[in-house]
């Protein structure tokens, strides 16, 4: 059995932090009913990468496992839809504008009267209260404010946003948290809630260190590139063909020593101004151009194995194809092939929480638009003729 199943969740989210959250709920067996815009569906639709046949690989990749019915939700009968839909469900998602769904007499406060025990996820920029709460946000903004992005570059340059949407994945997967933690607490009590998580608090709440060295030492850290103030080596290096990261942990006598031998420089050891990983940090200008030509003779492949012979933490920076053909994920099924309504069979993205008992059953793609409309207001205990109606009236 899978862990949620006999979970619904009534998914009004789009682009990407709310769906890569129900997707989280999806891959481990819940059914999540995902509401779509009338005519129009998920922006993220019209995203990119786009096949030749117009679907939105980005789309398929962060909505699998779901059921998608079209409905405009503006009008009353849509609106009376939804409430009864709710009736039997778990879980509302959703994150529009603050008071979005307020407006459409769709809030918490409505859906509770429809069903005391319904948990009503809420993902935002911002949260649902302060004085940036109405404000829209996208994980660039997210980043700049939060002060991710004045940590992530290098000192003399710009600073730089983390490649991935971080503000939105991250985001998304903790409402995942929350919704399972609020889930197991309604099967303790029979009481539902009402759930807030902030694109802003959550990358704000992973800042710990510029904000511990604040706190603790009133000392202000900027972004340092791929070093770390506390440690050396622990950098980014050129080669051959391409980078190869390698680290030495603080305080340790015995990794140091064989990365010095790893590199052909024993030398190095007999000099007491490199003894401690201290001393090394405060040298860091002096050291780095002397190590520099090991690694500029070298290829990645070669550099990887030198490391690992000595077992020091290292890697190559991978490109994506190369990643994608790597042992390690395929052996961790990181890649899997899915069949999806639109975009056909593709590699999606494997499920990283692994669990011996219950783990996560990936079986289909993104639903096509609608494609479940019909389905699920039969269920919902509406009459063929009355779905025609909403058809013919463009409610659905």
């Amino acid at each position: 059995m899978k862990v949620l199943e006999g979970v619904t969740v009534i998914d009004f989210t789009q682009a990407y932090s709310g769906p890569f959250c129900t997707m989280q709920l999806a891959d481990f067996g819940a059914r999540v009913i995902k509401i779509e815009r009338r005519g129009l569906g998920d922006q993220s639709r019209e995203w990119t990468p786009i096949n030749d046949k117009g679907e939105s690989g980005y789309y398929a990749a962060i909505n699998r496992g779901k059921e998608s019915i079209s409905l405009d939700i503006s009008k009353p009968e849509g609106a009376e839809i939804i409430k009864r839909l709710v009736k039997d469900a778990d879980i509302v998602v959703e994150n529009f504008k603050v008071g979005t769904l307020d407006k459409m007499g769709l809030g918490y406060e409505e859906l509770k009267k429809v069903n005391p025990e319904i948990i009503f996820a809420s993902i935002s920029g911002y949260g649902q209260n302060g004085p940036w709460s109405s404000l829209a946000a996208y994980d660039n903004v997210i980043q700049a404010m939060c002060g991710m992005m004045e940590m992530t570059g290098f000192a003399d340059d710009v600073p730089t946003k983390v490649g991935p949407a971080i503000g939105d994945n991250f985001t998304g997967l903790t409402m995942a948290l929350a919704i399972t933690m609020a889930y197991f607490h309604k099967l303790q009590t029979g009481k539902g809630q009402r759930l807030d998580v902030a694109m802003m608090d959550c990358l704000f709440g992973i800042m710990e260190s510029p904000i511990m060295y604040k706190e603790l030492l009133n000392e202000e850290i900027s972004r340092c590139g791929n070093t770390d103030p506390t440690l050396f080596p622990y950098d980014v290096y050129p080669c051959k063909d391409g980078y190869f990261s390698v680290g030495v942990a603080a305080g340790s006598k015995s990794e140091w020593e064989r990365f010095c031998n790893a590199i052909e420089m024993p030398e190095l050891l007999q000099e007491e101004k490199y003894s401690t990983n201290e001393s090394r940090v405060a040298l860091y200008d002096e050291l780095t151009p002397k190590i520099l030509p090991f690694f500029a003779s070298k290829t990645k492949a070669e550099l990887n194995d030198i490391f690992l012979a000595c077992n020091l933490p290292c890697s190559p920076v991978n490109t994506i194809p190369e990643l994608m053909e790597h042992p390690q994920l395929k052996a961790r099924n990181m890649l899997i092939p899915v069949t999806d309504d639109g975009v056909g069979e593709y590699l999606a993205m494997g499920n990283p929480m692994i669990m011996s008992e219950t783990p996560a059953v990936i079986e289909k793609g993104a639903p096509a638009m609608g494609r479940d409309t019909e389905k699920v207001l039969l269920e919902a205990g509406y009459t063929a003729d009355e779905i025609a109606a909403f058809v013919q009236n463009e409610i659905c």
